[in-house]
């Protein structure tokens, strides 16, 4: 609207120049005398016989048309001045014959519809913008609507799964711990109540899970964030790992030490980290391993997952961080192709990045997250 409003105010001030040149030209050639002008004119003679002029020439145009002169070669001059007080006239001095013949027209009247076009224009302007606001609000939430929906449905369906689980999951923690508790009593160091108390601390840990994806799926509260020592997480991770580990014949491995803090939910943290350790160790064959390193740099806290498993084709190297995209490298298991996009979503939500560091076929994979630390 703003341009068009520019190129019609171009093109009008364009045709009342022309206009206002053509009628001085025009009485200049057809005046005989200086007592009857066109309205909003004055006419001015100059001969060796003196100075006639209109009646009513302003003292201040009459200093100016004083010291106007034609152009070279006698051709007719056109001027523009402005008075001190805003108004506008457009001169005309024109030599016919002996006589020099000096017509003045004022701006006021073009200068007053030049204003009122303005005004026009401008309430035109803000009415087109406000009709435009009104219309993209109405047709950007009838866009929208459908994602909305989309994403209340899903936080309606995390929360009802999440419900759902809250049940079974506590029966199996009560009787994994009186399991626990009968084994202890009889071997206090026997392996078996040594993995009792693992599958207890895994259902603990499911059911914090649970709990994140129900907080997870509530607007109305922000999810908390604490300093999560990465080191000692990556720890807990790869015991919990362990037993699947053995069971696929890889070995794991880690380089931690000390202490590494990020900001972030160590729930939603464990789940991811869990999720690319065990895509990890799905991906090992046996007598392979799966290395785990922390390190920091300018850019964070760096984590990568090495595997010597057979690496990912290049082809299906850009989709996978995709929501269901497998490769067809892998047997036993059902495989969804969630466990790396749900990783990418939540180091995202932390202001991390995770990446496909390398990719090799036939010589593994390597996952590196970048998270930011978490100042003291």
């Amino acid at each position: 609207m703003l341009a068009l409003l520019v190129v019609l105010m171009a093109v009008v001030i364009r045709g009342e120049n022309s206009t206002a040149d053509a009628l001085l030209r025009r009485t200049a050639v057809t005046a005989d005398d200086v007592g009857d002008p066109p309205p909003g004119t004055w006419i001015v003679f100059r001969s060796a016989r003196g100075v006639q002029a209109s009646a009513g020439l302003p003292k201040t145009v009459s200093a100016v048309l004083a010291g106007a002169a034609v152009g070279a070669d006698n051709r007719a001059r056109l001027i523009s001045y402005s008075t001190p007080g805003g108004a506008h006239f457009r001169i005309l001095t024109e030599q016919l014959g002996a006589r020099t013949v000096q017509v003045v027209l004022n701006r006021a009247t073009q200068d007053q519809e030049r204003r009122h076009l303005i005004r026009a224009g401008a309430v035109v302007a803000v009415a087109g913008l406000l009709a435009a606001a009104s219309i993209g609000l109405v047709v950007g939430r009838r866009a929208v609507r459908p994602l909305a929906t989309a994403l209340g449905l899903q936080r309606r369906f995390v929360a009802d799964a999440g419900h759902e689980l809250r049940t079974p999951l506590t029966l199996l923690s009560t009787r994994a711990q009186l399991l626990e508790r009968e084994l202890r009593a009889a071997d206090p160091v026997g392996a078996a109540a040594t993995d009792v108390r693992g599958l207890v601390e895994d259902v603990r840990r499911l059911d914090a899970v649970v709990e994140d994806l129900l907080v997870a799926a509530d607007p109305r509260e922000p999810q908390p964030r604490t300093a999560v020592d990465l080191v000692a997480l990556v720890g807990q991770i790869l015991d919990s790992a362990a037993a699947r580990a053995l069971t696929a014949g890889v070995e794991l491995r880690s380089d931690g030490g000390g202490t590494a803090l990020v900001l972030g939910m160590e729930t939603a943290l464990r789940r991811a980290l869990l999720a690319l350790v065990d895509n990890a160790i799905d991906h090992t064959p046996s007598g392979g391993q799966v290395m785990v390193t922390i390190r920091q740099n300018r850019a964070g806290l760096v984590l990568t997952v090495a595997d010597t498993g057979p690496g990912i084709a290049p082809a299906d190297a850009p989709r996978i961080f995709q929501r269901f995209s497998s490769g067809d490298q892998r047997a036993g298991r059902a495989h969804y192709g969630l466990g790396l996009a749900l990783t990418h979503d939540v180091i995202d939500r932390h202001g991390g990045r995770l990446r496909l560091l390398a990719a090799t076929p036939g010589a593994g994979a390597t996952f590196e997250i970048t998270l930011p630390v978490a100042h003291r």
